[in-house]
């Protein structure tokens, strides 16, 4: 594969591609303008450069590893090749703890403590995070008693309608049961 240009740690091949370097990628396969690269330095180069990529996205913020997976692929234009690779990427990452759908779930289940349990699993679900590890995270943490998070949250509504309240509370992910009991309760 031909070199077509190097500029600013990216490399734009013949096909159109560009990939994302960094400096010791650069140094150690040679890389110059009008150089060749070989097939296995191809995929070598794309290893790096995607696990080079995945360590500064996580530096921003936590991902799932749907997330991150999703992340790479809109990098890179061969997905046959690729996706073997970026699999291998997000093992590595896994294996070394900077990827852990356990520990997203724990968190992000504490972060939204003012969301119901149904609207936190939509959003879990979204984010790739399989219905076993919500349900195990949910059992082995502490009871989150969502009514009184309906309690602490009815501050927000209460000059509106009962309508308008159940609405908003359904929207948050409150079982309709729960919601019932807290507003009749206060009456």
């Amino acid at each position: 594969m031909k070199i077509l240009k190097f500029q600013k740690n990216k490399i734009y091949l013949e096909d159109d591609e560009i990939i994302d370097i960094n400096r010791d990628i650069k140094a150690k396969y040679r890389i110059k303008t009008g150089g060749e690269i070989s097939a296995k330095d191809y995929k070598d180069i794309i290893y790096e450069s995607a696990l080079s990529k995945s360590y500064f996205l996580l530096s921003m913020r936590d991902y799932t590893t749907r997330e991150l997976l999703q992340k790479l692929k809109m990098k890179y234009k061969r997905k046959v090749i690729i996706e073997t690779i970026l699999y291998k990427v997000v093992e590595k990452l896994s294996e070394l703890g900077y990827i852990d759908d356990y520990s997203y779930t724990e968190s992000y289940i504490n972060r939204k403590r003012n969301l119901g349990r149904k609207r936190i699993e939509y959003e879990l679900h979204i984010k790739g995070i399989d219905s076993t590890i919500i349900n195990e995270v949910y059992e082995n943490s502490e009871k989150i008693d969502e009514k009184e998070e309906i309690k602490k949250l009815l501050y927000k509504v209460k000059n509106k309608d009962e309508n308008k309240q159940i609405a908003y509370f359904i929207r948050r992910g409150f079982k309709l049961q729960d919601i019932l009991e807290v507003i009749k309760g206060l009456k």
